[in-house]
């Protein structure tokens, strides 16, 4: 279902006032059955207005109230039988990027008798776990919601929202308001519905109820849509961000307003931690066909019977319309991603929290913020904290010790949304920072260095400040930014391994001074074939050596692709170019080499201006999900031009004279969590890795 707005977003008023008009001459009618004019020179009924509890907003919620009395809005239904299937996805979101945790793919029968029997029966199931999880679904989670809900609405069997009064229900204009705010034409099925949209809200904000838009037909008073979130009164799971329910509904044999698709998403964390890692259950289930001249076999029963078919037979159903991976895995609902319900509710409760959880927790950027060790650290502990206003400002602190250098670190940061923005501002007092890209997950170069002596970066310390906007959601993410830092050379701390009296390898010394750089970066989902799906990224800062010491433009671009998931198949792909121009300082420097990069060959042996690097992994089950077997390959050329002769003579790297490649095969264990890879460049090497998809969190 999609939908047209008859009046632009700057003309709300406009078309307010004309809604108001027609549902006052709907009602003066005395019926809904007939043509409503919709034309905004129709004049409104006296005492209408465009407000909450406006007299043409309360009547049109009694219609609706009306209507919902009945089956559907026309009480001749007597039965039917209707065909369903959809997802049930179960997601990790790390940063924004969601990462399928269980795909399950589910086929419902669906029967009804008047006035309100029902029987649901899963008659076909499959699914798919792609990380390890032992998640349990509340049955409602997996069936059609028949009525719109009841009067007083229950969701995860009354343990996520129990008791919360229907906006549409008996007694509900006691505890709602409702305000008249657009009329539309919205797209269902083979037809054109036109409708009114009405919002609603919770007389008291603090109360526990829902908050969002019915969107009415004109001509039964069904409601034909309802997209509602819910205030924190509400959520009986303390671990509950954020509830979103997306009910359509279609007009079937021209009279029966009955459920088409479905959508629910459910956003959990602790209460307690601030994290960068959110689980999401999201279903979403559409409604493939409906007989009504069946005649019934047997009588149901009273209330809303649930059944399954026993696991054999669920396994043998062949039916399915989509793929597994057909449905919400990473994208947003058909009509826009479900977080747009949550920010229109927020304007309806002017600015009130909506939001799950504490506003002050603990706070860690990563595992390894709070405890690691590095060649340049020794042993750091650190710890943080978070605090929330409200909905869309987050402040956050953190801070640590490093004990073998003996000297703090601190963090502040500050978030604020503005529409589909982040404005964001953050300092930071003696921070560590790598030269190049992360060569591993923070957690795997602290047991490096224990175990081996190598921590896989080469880190340098900045102190600085940085204001930015991005956009982080949807298909098209970019940000925009400026800085001015200071950098400082970091010092070896740890002088030979913990378990083996050798040395350590030098920490590589920067170039030291002041830096002022503006940033930006772009990231689109293009547009992906069966299969396959593909990703660019632009990234480029430019310096200016009269505000700081250093001068330079440096950009690179990369594209990715990667197979979809699902299957016994896996593969993914990518290449990356880098240019800078200008004077580059050391730690701007393009590096190649060892873990991260090059495997096989010196760690970060070759560096310059510019550089091109290709890699791409292949894998196939074994024994699922414990063991895939891997192949690999990579393959990258560095160069130095005049932009960064100085730096890497000073950083102690050359270029790649040439073309430079690594292969090898491995093993992925445990849902291709850990990796084990023999790989042959220069040498042969073995590595232990963690997937990537955790690199930000670890």
């Amino acid at each position: 279902m999609t939908g047209r707005r008859t009046s632009s977003g700057d003309g709300r008023r406009v078309a307010a006032t004309a809604a108001v008009a027609v549902v006052a001459l709907c009602f003066a009618s005395g019926t809904g059955a007939q043509e409503i004019p919709t034309s905004p020179a129709a004049a409104p009924r006296a005492g209408a207005s465009a407000g909450w509890n406006s007299e043409a907003a309360l009547l049109l919620i009694e219609r609706a109230m009306a209507a919902r009395q009945h089956a559907w809005a026309d009480s001749s239904l007597e039965r039917f039988r209707a065909d369903v299937q959809g997802h049930v996805y179960y997601l990790g979101d790390i940063l924004g990027e969601r990462h399928v945790i269980r795909a399950d793919q589910l086929a419902l029968d669906v029967r009804w008798q008047r006035p309100d029997r029902s029987m649901q029966t899963i008659v076909g199931r499959r699914h798919e776990l792609r990380l390890p999880t032992t998640i349990h679904y509340h049955l409602d989670h997996l069936f059609l919601v028949l009525d719109n809900f009841e009067d007083r609405m229950r969701i995860g069997d009354g343990l996520e929202i129990r008791d919360v009064p229907h906006p549409a229900g008996a007694g509900a204009r006691e505890f709602y308001e409702y305000r008249l705010a657009d009329s539309l034409e919205i797209r269902v099925r083979d037809r054109t519905a036109r409708v009114f949209e009405l919002e609603v809200r919770p007389r008291e904000g603090a109360a526990a109820g829902a908050v969002g838009s019915l969107f009415v037909e004109r001509e039964t008073g069904a409601i034909a849509r309802m997209r509602l979130t819910f205030t924190t009164a509400a959520y009986r799971d303390p671990q509950i961000v954020r509830l979103v329910v997306d009910l359509r509904s279609a007009l079937r044999e021209g009279r029966y307003w009955l459920p088409d698709e479905q959508e629910i998403e459910i956003a959990r964390s602790l209460p307690w931690f601030d994290f960068p890692l959110e689980t999401l259950v999201r279903t979403r289930l559409r409604v493939l066909d409906y007989e009504f001249d069946e005649e019934a076999l047997f009588s149901l029963g009273p209330g809303q019977l649930i059944y399954s078919y026993r696991d054999e037979e669920l396994a043998r159903f062949d039916g399915w319309e989509d793929p597994l991976y057909g449905g919400p895995v990473e994208e947003g609902s058909a009509d826009g991603d479900l977080g747009e319900a949550a920010a229109k509710a927020r304007e309806l409760l002017l600015g009130r929290t909506l939001r799950g959880g504490r506003r002050w927790q603990l706070a860690l950027p990563s595992a390894s913020g709070g405890i690691r060790a590095r060649r340049s650290e020794g042993l750091f502990v650190g710890a943080g904290a978070a605090y929330r206003p409200n909905d869309l400002t987050r402040v956050s602190f953190g801070g640590g010790h490093a004990i073998g250098e003996a000297r703090p670190q601190a963090s502040l940061g500050l978030q604020r949304r503005l529409g589909e923005v982040d404005v964001e501002v953050d300092g930071w007092l003696r921070t560590h920072r790598d030269v190049g890209p992360p060569a591993a997950v923070g957690v795997l170069r602290t047991l490096a260095l224990l175990a081996d002596g190598e921590d896989y970066e080469d880190p340098y310390l900045t102190t600085g400040g940085r204001i930015g906007i991005a956009r982080r959601g949807g298909p098209v993410r970019w940000r925009v930014g400026a800085s001015i830092e200071r950098h400082r050379s970091a010092a070896l701390v740890v002088g030979t391994e913990p378990l083996r009296d050798r040395p350590l390898r030098p920490v590589r010394p920067v170039d030291e001074g002041e830096l002022a750089r503006v940033d930006a970066g772009l990231t689109v989902a293009l547009r992906s074939g069966p299969g396959v799906r593909w990703m660019l990224d632009l990234a480029g800062e430019a310096a200016a050596n009269g505000v700081g010491n250093f001068g330079y433009t440096r950009a690179t671009v990369a594209l990715r692709a990667r197979g979809s998931p699902g299957g016994g198949w896996n593969w993914a792909s990518g290449v990356e170019f880098g240019l800078a121009g200008g004077e580059l300082p050391a730690q701007r420097l393009f590096l190649l080499g060892g873990r991260g990069s090059l495997p096989g060959y010196e760690f970060r042996g070759w560096g310059g201006d510019r550089m091109a690097l290709w890699r791409a992994d292949v894998s196939r089950t074994i024994a699922s999900p414990w063991v895939r077997l891997r192949a690999i390959g990579a393959a990258g050329w560095a160069d130095v031009g005049s932009a960064g002769e100085g730096a890497a003579r000073r950083f102690g790297v050359s270029g790649s004279e040439g073309l430079r490649a690594s292969a090898g095969l491995g093993l992925g264990l445990v849902y291709d969590i850990l990796r084990l890879d023999v790989m042959r460049g220069g040498n042969w090497v073995l590595l232990l890795s963690v997937d990537p998809r955790f690199l930000r969190i670890l």
